[in-house]
């Protein structure tokens, strides 16, 4: 009788779901019951964090001329920045301090990095000094090393994406003073965009399949 009236009472109540967020690829802990019903930022912040970072890195690598630059700004601050900010919004909606984390301050980097492009041209701000840029490009490496290790329990694309990007923060800050160092940079911020792209797609595709229909290569054994 028992077991007949909790049979009855989760057919009438059944418990929501708790569904696997793709971008970190953890259980999400829902804080209402309309948060379970919320698809995942995941690929909008990925698509317009790889889509300005590619961008931005062809410029980098020296593959198209200087003068592109006022377009990959405005796009940047816009997509790069805005949209990533808003992904990372909804990711707090979602409980998903990572990705809440990760978007937000990548859009807010882009965010800055476009303001200030955009003043030295209408002010007379001027240009950095090459030491102060170095510190400010090894404290983003150092930020995004320290968001790769919270990815060790997360997919192997998002490993390659936050491993790429930490390495490239680091070679631009060597760039700073030496320009083969600076191209070198470009195609490794070309790949690393790349890959956000990737796996921003993938993401859309395995949901839309219910299952890995594209490779992500989630973790099975979490390191924590």
């Amino acid at each position: 009788q028992v077991c007949v009236q909790e049979i009855q009472e989760d057919r009438c109540h059944p418990k929501s779901a708790q569904p696997e967020d793709p971008f970190t690829m953890t259980e999400a802990k829902p804080v209402n019951p309309h948060v379970a019903q919320t698809c995942t930022a995941g690929p909008i912040g990925l698509g317009a964090f790889g889509m300005t970072t590619i961008l931005l890195n062809f410029l980098n690598a020296d593959l198209i001329g200087k003068e592109s630059i006022t377009l990959i700004i405005c796009y940047g601050m816009f997509h790069g920045g805005m949209i990533q900010v808003m992904a990372g919004m909804w990711e707090v909606y979602r409980g998903n301090i990572f990705g809440a984390c990760a978007f937000t301050s990548y859009g807010g980097f882009w965010m800055g990095f476009a303001l200030f492009e955009i003043l030295m041209v209408i002010t007379e701000l001027a240009p950095p000094a090459k030491d102060g840029k170095v510190v400010w490009l090894c404290v983003w490496g150092v930020f995004t090393s320290l968001m790769f290790v919270g990815t060790l329990n997360a997919n192997r694309v998002v490993q390659f994406v936050f491993a790429s990007l930490a390495l490239l923060f680091f070679l631009l800050a060597l760039g700073v003073h030496n320009t083969d160092i600076h191209i070198i940079a470009g195609y490794v911020g070309i790949i690393c965009g790349a890959s956000a792209m990737y796996l921003g797609w993938a993401e859309v595709m395995n949901e839309l399949a219910g299952r890995e229909l594209c490779y992500v290569g989630v973790v099975k054994n979490k390191v924590f």
